[in-house]
């Protein structure tokens, strides 16, 4: 009987074993509709109540409707100090574009009941909260907190001019979310005479 040829090998030892199929991706999970929406913040609110000297220290005029003759000036910022007296000094510093040059003045100013007479007390004083000024000579101007934070971190004044309105911040530059909200409370409480002017960046130091 004659050899099997040499060539003649089985046939499943010629083949190559087949390899299983990889295993599908697992989908990813549709997107939340409810996670996607960012609930919308929770609209700001005055306080009641303004307390002298939580009110002390440096502000940042951050927005203002302002009379024409202060309209250019930037970079406004004010610090107030409580008195013995019970009265409030205040260090107004601002930049003037047209003289090039910074300004730098002293103000004094009381709280008052309706009547400009001084207060007896000096505290918890009920918001809107009467200011005379009294560097305008001897009968004074007046100056109003209109609504304040109830942690102190801005307040809405409104004068000394009849037109005059300005947003102060503890910080001189402000997010696009905090502005709009803060534009929103103005309105609601009707303290807006003309179109508000947001302030540039804080990019230079006023002098000491």
């Amino acid at each position: 009987m004659a050899a099997p040829a040499a060539d003649a090998a089985p046939a499943a030892s010629s083949k190559r074993a087949k390899r299983p199929p990889p295993a599908a991706a697992p989908k990813a999970a549709a997107p939340s509709h409810a996670a996607a929406v960012a609930p919308a913040p929770a609209p700001l609110v005055s306080a009641a109540n303004l307390d002298l000297e939580r009110f002390m220290g440096l502000w940042y005029k951050v927005a203002k409707v302002e009379e024409p003759q202060d309209a250019l000036r930037t970079r406004e910022r004010y610090e107030f100090l409580q008195r013995y007296d019970g009265g409030v000094r205040v260090i107004a510093t601002s930049y003037d574009p047209l003289s090039n040059r910074w300004d730098r003045r002293q103000d004094y100013m009381a709280p008052v009941d309706a009547k400009g007479a001084a207060l007896s007390s000096h505290y918890q004083l009920p918001i809107p909260v009467h200011f005379s000024i009294s560097r305008f000579g001897p009968f004074g101007v007046s100056y109003y907190v209109v609504a304040l934070d109830p942690y102190y971190q801005w307040a809405m004044v409104a004068g000394p001019g009849p037109k005059s309105f300005s947003i102060l911040s503890r910080r001189s530059e402000l997010e696009p979310e905090m502005r709009t909200s803060l534009e929103q409370l103005a309105t609601r409480q009707n303290l807006l005479k003309a179109a508000l002017q947001w302030a540039g960046p804080d990019q230079e130091s006023a002098p000491r």
